[in-house]
């Protein structure tokens, strides 16, 4: 009784502190209480919860292969195509996906993803070779589209003040692909891996339910949205700029992740055992931080907050490649990691204050952005590695995407002219000086 008790005075302290961060200020810096500007908790935990369980399944590929290569008796350029076609399939289908979302509402659109990839990885268990294994890679990378539904969902849900927030502590569900990392390997010990493949299948077919049963329905217009109006932000170039950033910051996050353990590995001849679990702490690091990063976009505006996060990401890889001491080493990319969330969260900010009704079709394209990169970035740094003969080589690239979307954002701002940041709230942007006649 008392432990219950305790718990929910615990659970209530904490929503309260997080609705305290969430709320805006007036110009002397006290928060304005206001019940309509409260989280939707419900949609929040809903689909955070959907979209770990998903991105756990869309990388579960990448700690199976050598089980599957082992097996199926495949080479390794094989095995490496064959872990990365759900990513690949997952990044290029956001664009269609949400535009889905926006037309048919996530209530409908994310239990139709979850069971998608609920198949792909139940075909997977019955897997006999390549071709096979590939063809459900296909499929199971559906559930990589996961992340703008939720994103359309939530935002959609939220009011304008607190979606930073809102959307930071849903891009904190891809915390699922460091849970796959750590836990995929004990599962492939207990029940091989069809048995682990089958067990993600079900877990997705829980999800689906579960999200069919406990979402709530977003509120939809009258009148459907014409497709060529959902479809008109995707030529704006805002829409390509917003990519550019979460490929400075989502996609460097994946390339990093995948580089991380050859770094340690190659750099600092560490067991695979101990590289996995530095890896990891970046990983969930960069996740958890994300909700930081939406509260402190809703409190200081995406602009700034991105600005911050980009610099931080270039100025922690950088030194990574002249191969610093081990405990310099993973302090920088923690702290990368820490600059890579935040950044991750001020940039979908952005998306709802520019295009509020279009929040899935552009963030289907800006996800779509992030996924490439985090698809092509660890090839371009292998060649860098190839060429220069080093494992730190693999962060160059990396390191350089931040400074070019750091130099874009300055040039955008500078073209422009504007000083208003959209994503900032207006009770938080200061009156404009009086002019003189």
């Amino acid at each position: 009784m008392h432990a219950d008790r305790f718990a929910h005075t615990s659970t209530l302290g904490l929503i309260g502190v997080i609705e305290a961060l969430s709320e805006p200020t007036d110009g002397a810096g006290m928060t304005t209480p206001r019940r309509h500007l409260a989280l939707p908790w419900r949609v929040v935990a809903v689909d955070t919860a959907c979209f770990a369980i998903a991105f756990a399944a869309w990388v579960m590929l990448g700690p199976s292969s050598r089980a599957l290569a082992a097996e199926l008796d495949l080479s390794p350029a094989t095995a490496n195509l064959l872990k990365s076609l759900p990513i690949l399939v997952g990044s290029v289908m956001r664009i269609p996906v949400g535009l889905l979302t926006d037309r048919f509402g996530a209530k409908r659109v994310y239990p139709a993803v979850l069971l998608l990839g609920a198949a792909g990885a139940g075909l997977a268990s019955l897997g006999s070779s390549a071709a096979s294994i590939g063809l459900a890679g296909l499929v199971l990378g559906i559930v990589g589209t996961s992340f703008t539904v939720g994103a359309q969902s939530v935002a959609s849900q939220s009011p304008s003040a607190v979606q930073g927030t809102a959307l930071g502590i849903f891009g904190a569900g891809n915390v699922g692909t460091a849970l796959t990392t750590a836990i995929m390997p004990l599962l492939l010990g207990a029940m091989g891996w069809r048995g682990a493949f089958r067990a993600y299948a079900a877990l997705l077919v829980m999800a689906a339910i579960g999200h069919a049963l406990l979402a709530p329905s977003a509120p939809r217009p009258s009148v459907p949205t014409p497709l060529r109006a959902l479809l008109a932000p995707l030529a704006d170039m805002r829409t390509l700029r917003f990519g550019l950033y979460y490929t400075a910051t989502f996609g460097v996050f994946v390339a990093t992740a995948l580089a991380l353990t050859d770094v340690y590995v190659d750099g600092y001849h560490l067991p695979l055992a101990t590289a996995g679990l530095l890896a990891t702490a970046f990983a969930v690091t960069a996740s958890l931080v994300r909700v930081v990063g939406g509260m402190l976009a809703d409190r200081h505006g995406a602009r700034r907050v991105l600005r911050a996060s980009l610099l931080g990401v270039f100025l922690s890889l950088i030194p990574i490649t002249s191969a610093p001491p081990l405990a310099v080493a993973f302090v920088l990319i923690v702290v990368a990691g820490a600059a890579m969330g935040i950044g991750m969260g001020a940039t979908f900010r952005y998306i709802p204050a520019h295009f509020p009704t279009s929040v899935g079709a552009v963030g289907g394209v800006v996800g779509a952005l992030g996924g490439l990169g985090g698809f092509f970035l660890p090839n371009l740094g292998a060649a860098c590695v190839s060429a220069l003969g080093s494992p730190f080589a693999s962060i160059l690239p990396l390191a350089s995407v931040a400074l070019v979307a750091l130099v874009v954002q300055a040039l955008a701002v500078r073209a422009t002219g504007s000083t208003r940041d959209r994503s900032k709230p207006l009770s938080l942007v200061p009156p404009a000086p009086a002019r003189l006649s």
